[in-house]
């Protein structure tokens, strides 16, 4: 049985407030990704963001009455093959009007983690039955979650309400990572020191008697040099797919966006395993170290990627091709998904009882 797990995560969406075309920001990046994965034979677990594509298919701007059936298009053909579409929630859709081509959104419901219970619950059950009918299931199906923008705190009401319809799995932490603009907070420097674990309320503490399991997003320590090095060689190409703009306008006003960008630099030297922005070298940096990190694990380890659609750029592309053949190369990796490792970990454990 194989030790180490690679789940590729991308999540599938366009900017938080709509902006950016169906075609150049969505489908065509994804096909690129799913193309390469495919390449090296691994599949992806797409979050797919079903509040934002609910509004789209149910009051469609004018520029995409041509443009929205590809999204659907191009889920069924994924789900169809052998890859896996979860969960993904960005709550400020979920009132959301459409005026004159341009959306009004709910930016006070920003945070899924602030939601009041009702609205969590309209929230996950909108998404739940999207994506039941795109998959046309009759069944619940076993699905990961994750908050949009990390916002999933405090958490113990949403693991409840997601536990409802069958989400026992979620992929929203990153260890070490913060944010402290008002708007888009999070902090998870206080996670556990572990691949997974069980919560029952908070993120960040772990309960062994928990329903949900955490499988964090995978980070760790690059070393401020080496990041610096990273984020040069990022900037220097497109950050964005060919034709592909949009904005990143949120919830906040111009002091929170500079505190947001302050923690950013104080986060400096702790990564995400970033598959769209940061270089190969870098993954593979990154990754040899958590295996190292947990070498000792008894349990299968997952190793989560997490990448976003519209920051899949041809560099991108390049990167995540030279990891993933670094990654098949490894002999105690496995090209995973989240039920996939779930399943190897529930044979584990009956192994050992």
């Amino acid at each position: 049985m194989k030790k180490y797990h690679l789940i590729l995560s991308l999540d599938y969406e366009l900017f938080g407030d709509g902006s950016g075309c169906i075609d150049k920001c969505l489908i065509e990046p994804t096909d690129r990704c799913r193309s390469i994965v495919e390449s090296h034979n691994a599949c992806l677990s797409l979050f797919v963001e079903a509040l934002e594509f609910s509004c789209f298919k149910h009051q469609p701007p004018c520029n995409l009455l041509d443009s929205y059936h590809l999204i659907e298009q191009q889920l069924a053909s994924l789900s169809s093959s052998n890859h896996r579409l979860e969960m993904h929630l960005h709550p400020q859709w979920l009132e959301a009007q459409l005026e004159e081509s341009k959306w009004t959104l709910a930016l006070e419901k920003w945070r899924v983690g602030n939601l009041s219970d009702v609205d969590q619950q309209r929230s996950i059950a909108t998404a739940y039955n999207y994506l039941n009918e795109l998959e046309c299931l009759d069944t619940p199906a076993l699905r990961a979650f994750r908050a949009g923008g990390w916002t999933i705190q405090p958490s113990g009401n949403l693991f409840q309400r997601l536990g409802e319809f069958g989400v026992t799995i979620d992929s929203t932490a990153a260890p070490g990572m913060f944010n402290h603009a008002k708007g888009d907070w999070y902090d998870f420097r206080n996670c556990p020191d572990k691949p997974f674990w069980n919560v029952s309320d908070d993120v960040c503490t772990e309960d062994e008697q928990g329903h949900t399991v955490e499988v964090p997003i995978t980070t760790g320590k690059l070393g401020k040099s080496a990041h610096i090095k990273a984020l040069l060689e990022s900037r220097a190409f497109d950050s964005f797919p060919a034709d592909c703009t949009g904005s990143y306008a949120g919830p906040n006003n111009r002091t929170q966006s500079l505190i947001g960008k302050f923690s950013k630099i104080r986060s400096i030297g702790n990564v995400m395993l970033d598959f769209s922005t940061l270089p190969a070298w870098a993954m593979i940096q990154l990754t040899e170290s958590y295996m190292e990190r947990f070498k000792d694990e008894t349990d299968p380890v997952p190793i989560v990627a997490i990448g976003h659609n519209k920051n899949f750029s041809e560099q991108s592309e390049n990167n995540l091709n030279e990891f993933l053949a670094w990654a098949r190369s490894c002999n105690e990796m496995i090209f995973s998904d989240y039920r996939a490792w779930y399943e190897s970990l529930r044979m584990q454990k009956q192994h050992l009882a």
